[in-house]
């Protein structure tokens, strides 16, 4: 029986990122906080993202020559996470009585910021502490005090939550291991797949060349020259092989290109999805993952996934049942995974329905929200 407006919990929402005019937060929440909506009131969206002086002053402070180190700097510095939490703590408390809890996504700030009547809640896929054990990935722009000052910044706002929630136990165990926060405070709910509704499966022709695609903006980050050199190991098999590399970033002309087709990165969903439906598997063996959003979209379009161990990828793709997963930074076990795949159209479609059928399961984001509001009520 649906319960009545009155029994829905009544929440905020602070996040970084406009929900309107940015179309990356919109594609990453924008399903969430539609499943969000069905059991429980909204009440307001905040984007605590600097603007006007503060937004130009923050980001002449931490100027890098580096377009995308400038951009980590400037989400990723001190005066920008307290100037971003004094920012929501003021709007929540102009809404006083009007909400029972704030859900604050990522911890780009602190929503509890100088105390709060309100219940906090943080929902979020990462750790500084992890990003900083991986500075050669580039999400961790921070160094010296300044990483320390940060690092306890987060861990007041950890402590200061009511609950926090998180999509992986990667990051469940860093929260508690390395903030030392209470076990029984930190509750793994997932993540959904950022569609509204499940694809209508592809039927594949087994006659053709298979096509592996690869989306990762990051192009270093997401291992996009540890694929192209498996890639080029596989196709002196596979000469009818062929991949789709999407990113922002240009790719180092020392990297092989044949077989391959480079194009620019698009928020454009219907073009993203026309990639998922020409592709026969999805390949990223990135070097830092939060979490891997793109893996569930490619599972929902029956893609078997190859991703790398020792990241939130475990949590997703099933060893041998949905995908592989292969070691970090090792080009001989990636060409091996294509080839295994490439050589097996049997096999890709098997792994590729059990794909989606773990996504219909599991990571839809009714599930995510099914998870997370019994947390908001007994908050």
């Amino acid at each position: 029986m649906e319960r009545n407006d009155e029994y829905r919990p009544r929440v905020l929402i602070a996040l970084v990122g406009d929900m309107i005019q940015d179309p990356q937060t919109r594609i990453k929440y924008g399903t969430f906080l539609e499943a969000l909506g069905r059991q429980c009131r909204v009440v307001g969206i905040y984007n605590a993202k600097l603007r006007g002086f503060s937004r130009l002053f923050n980001a002449l402070i931490v100027w890098h020559p580096d377009k995308n180190q400038w951009k980590e700097r400037a989400n990723k510095n001190v005066a920008a996470f307290i100037a971003r939490s004094r920012k929501v703590a003021r709007w929540a408390a102009s809404l006083h009585g009007q909400a029972d809890a704030i859900v604050q996504l990522g911890v780009l700030f602190d929503a509890g910021w100088g105390g709060s009547s309100l219940q906090q809640i943080i929902y979020t896929d990462y750790t500084a502490y992890l990003s900083a054990q991986q500075p050669q990935a580039g999400r961790s722009p921070l160094k010296g005090n300044a990483i320390w000052r940060w690092l306890e910044l987060e861990k007041n706002a950890l402590d200061r939550a009511d609950h926090i929630c998180v999509r992986s136990e990667l990051v469940r165990k860093s929260i508690v291991d390395d903030y030392g926060v209470a076990s029984e405070k930190v509750s793994v709910i997932g993540g959904g797949v950022n569609l509204e509704n499940m694809p209508v499966p592809v039927r594949r022709s087994p006659q053709q060349g298979p096509v592996a695609l690869f989306i990762g903006s990051d192009f270093h980050r997401k291992g996009g020259d540890l694929l192209l050199q498996a890639f080029a190991q596989t196709r002196n098999r596979f000469p009818g092989a062929r991949l789709i590399v999407l990113t922002k970033d240009s790719v180092p002309a020392s990297l092989p290109l044949n077989g391959v087709q480079v194009m620019p990165l698009t928020w454009r969903r219907e073009e993203i999805l026309d990639l998922y439906q020409r592709a026969d598997l999805f390949v990223m063996p990135s070097r830092l993952e939060t979490w891997g959003d793109v893996f569930l979209e490619a599972m929902a379009f029956g893609l078997p996934c190859i991703g790398v161990t020792g990241q939130a990828m475990n949590e997703i793709i099933r060893h041998g049942e949905t995908g592989y997963l292969v070691p970090p930074e090792e080009v001989g076990p990636l060409s091996a995974a294509l080839m295994d795949l490439f050589s097996d159209a049997r096999k890709r479609l098997e792994m590729g329905n059990a794909a989606r059928e773990l996504v219909q399961r599991n990571f839809t984001w009714d599930h995510v929200v099914s998870r997370l509001v019994p947390i908001v009520r007994s908050a």
